[in-house]
């Protein structure tokens, strides 16, 4: 659902509300309140009514109902709900899931990215398990090997990230997992569908031990559009993955 369709939503409910106890919709406020909220991106009874009460209006006054009680019975439940989802439907970055990497310069990464071709993929596995169990993800399991039964290197777990709860599934690929100098579509796209159509989670963290070919990205958003968010790829390369292991004083 795109942010068009999440503002005609709360002002669909906002109006709905309005209509159903008799008052009018003055100062086209239910399109001032969608809007205040899309922008205050409010999370709770308490929040909202600090939204609406920014808001600079004649609503109240013409319909001689206070911010607060309009506020008491107003369905914040469904209005949260909303927000949420229009949260998941932005960009995510590695570092927002692992903000630990960002401890270490990409300048520092650059020049200890050729320790990646040492470094075990289920080392890698492990240390993104590590690093979720202390941020109190969900589902987290220890990795053994590989099955055909498996879903993802990191199968469906949640984890609240910018201000929403998210559900993440994980693909690794070592460095001596890819034949070739680079990542093709060809070496991923496989375990990235097989991740998605299992469990439908809100992002696939894609880590890379070598770099991706020029078309692989594009294609990666362009398969995220089709089954509705471009934003389901989400690409750990190479530079980052060193800094995050450095972070972590794997490599």
């Amino acid at each position: 659902m795109g942010l068009a369709s999440l503002e005609v939503a709360i002002v669909n409910r906002t109006l709905n509300f309005i209509l159903a106890r008799g008052w009018l919709d003055y100062d086209n406020f239910s399109s001032k309140l969608a809007g205040q909220i899309l922008s205050d991106r409010p999370r709770s009874e308490k929040e909202i009514a600090n939204t609406i009460q920014n808001i600079q209006t004649s609503f109240f006054d013409l319909n001689r109902v206070s911010v607060e009680e309009f506020v008491k019975n107003f369905p914040v439940d469904e209005i949260v709900g909303i927000v949420e989802k229009l949260i998941k439907t932005e960009p995510v970055t590695f570092i927002d899931v692992f903000p630990e990497t960002s401890e270490v310069s990409s300048r520092d990464a650059k020049m200890a990215k050729s320790r990646l071709a040492d470094t075990p993929e289920r080392s890698i596995q492990d240390a993104l398990v590590d690093s979720l169990r202390e941020k109190n993800a969900t589902n987290l399991r220890e990795r053994t090997h590989d099955t055909v039964l498996e879903v993802a290197d990191l199968e469906h777990f949640g984890l609240r990230v910018n201000g929403a709860f998210r559900s993440f599934a994980c693909v690794v690929k070592g460095y001596d997992s890819i034949k070739g100098k680079t990542v093709t579509l060809k070496d991923i796209a496989h375990q990235v569908m097989k991740a998605y159509n299992r469990t439908a989670p809100d992002h696939v963290i894609l880590v890379l031990a070598k770099d991706l070919t020029d078309s692989v990205t594009s294609e990666a958003v362009l398969y995220g559009t089709r089954v509705g968010n471009p934003n389901l790829v989400v690409v750990c390369d190479p530079v980052t993955l060193t800094r995050f292991l450095l972070s972590r004083k794997l490599i």
